[in-house]
C-alpha cells in the first residue's frame, strides 16, 4: 500500500468511525433526562464517542500493513484510550464553557452563538487528541504518540467546529450531526496521515515478492524487520529472513540500518553490511526481500 493510499484509508476509517458513532450518540441523547446530572451525561457521551471512534482508528495499522494480529489489540487499545479520552475531552469542554461564560459571554444570545459552540469544539479537539494517540500507545512509540496528538487535535478542532456550527446553520436538518461526525472522523484520519508523513524520516518500498509495492513510513525511532509477529515490518513468505533480521534506527535525523546478528545477511546496493547509515536511493536486501529507501 502506498503512502497516499494509507492517507485515504485513514480518512475512510474516520468516515466509518463517524458513521458508527452517530446512532450510539443519538440513543444516549434520547436518554439525557435519565442521567443524574448534565456533567455525568456529558462524560458518558464523550466516552461513547471516544470508545467507538478509538476502536476504529486502533484497527488502521493492522489493516494498512496487512497484519491481522495487530487489528484486535489495536481495537482494544483504541476503545480503552478513546473512552477515557472522550470523557476527559468533553469534561474539559464543559469546564471551558463555565470559564468563558463568566469572563466573556453575558447574554444568552452570545452564549448560544459563540460560548457553547467554542467550548464544545475544544472538547472535540481533545477527543481527537486522545484518539490520535492510540497507535503510538499500542506500539509504545513516543514519535507516533506525537504524530497522533498533533494530527488528532487539529482534525478534532476543525471537525468539532463543523459539527457545532452545522447544527446551528441548519437547525431543521435531521442529519446535521451525522454529517458533522462524518467530517470529524475524516479530518482526524486525514490529519493523522498528513502529520505522520511530516514526522517520518523517509519511506522504504518493497520491490519484489508477495508484498511488492507496499510502502512503510519510517516514523518510529526503532523499526524491527523480520518474520516475527513482533516485527514492525513483517516479511512473512520471504526466504532467508530471520525472526528479527535487521533494525532501522533514527539517530539525530539519520536512518541507520543494523543487522541483529552477524550471520544474518543484509546488502545495501549489493554490498554486505552489518551497520550503515542510509541515503536516499539505497537498495536494501534483507534475505529475499528488496527495499528502496526514498523520501516523498
Amino acid at each position: 500500500m502506498s503512502t497516499l493510499m494509507r492517507k485515504l484509508v485513514f480518512g475512510i476509517i474516520g468516515l466509518l468511525a463517524g458513521l458508527a458513532a452517530w446512532p450510539a450518540a443519538e440513543f444516549i441523547l434520547i436518554l439525557q433526562s435519565s442521567f443524574p446530572s448534565y456533567l455525568v451525561f456529558t462524560m458518558i457521551l464523550g466516552a461513547i464517542f471516544g470508545a467507538i471512534m478509538g476502536g476504529f482508528f486502533g484497527s488502521v495499522e493492522g489493516i494498512t500493513l496487512s497484519i491481522r494480529s495487530r487489528i484486535l489489540p489495536g481495537i482494544i487499545t483504541g476503545v480503552l484510550v478513546g473512552a477515557v479520552g472522550g470523557a476527559i475531552g468533553f469534561l474539559i469542554g464543559q469546564g471551558v464553557l463555565f470559564l468563558i461564560t463568566d469572563m466573556f459571554f453575558h447574554s444568552n444570545k452570545t452564549l448560544q452563538t459563540y460560548g457553547i459552540p467554542i467550548s464544545r469544539t475544544i472538547g472535540w479537539g481533545f477527543l481527537g487528541f486522545f484518539i490520535g494517540t492510540v497507535e503510538g500507545i499500542r506500539a509504545r512509540s513516543w514519535t507516533k504518540v506525537k504524530v497522533g496528538m498533533t494530527g488528532g487535535i487539529v482534525g478534532g478542532l476543525l471537525g468539532g467546529f463543523v459539527i457545532e456550527y452545522l447544527r446551528m446553520i441548519f437547525p431543521s436538518f435531521p442529519y446535521a450531526r451525522l454529517v458533522g461526525l462524518l467530517i470529524l472522523g475524516f479530518l482526524i484520519g486525514l490529519f493523522y496521515g498528513i502529520f505522520e508523513k511530516r514526522f517520518s524520516q523517509g519511506v522504504i518500498k518493497l520491490l519484489n515478492g508477495a508484498l511488492k509495492g507496499k510502502e512503510y513510513l519510517l516514523v518510529q525511532k526503532t523499526i524491527r524487520i523480520g518474520t516475527s509477529g513482533k516485527a514492525d515490518i513483517q516479511l512473512t513468505g520471504y526466504k532467508n529472513v530471520a525472526d528479527i533480521h535487521a533494525l532501522l534506527k533514527t539517530v539525530k535525523g539519520e536512518v541507520i540500518l543494523n543487522t541483529v546478528q552477524t550471520k544474518d545477511r543484509v546488502l545495501i546496493n549489493e554490498l554486505k553490511t552489518t551497520e550503515q547509515m542510509l541515503k536516499f536511493g539505497d537498495v536494501i536486501q534483507i534475505g529475499a526481500a528488496k527495499f528502496l529507501f526514498f523520501y516523498k
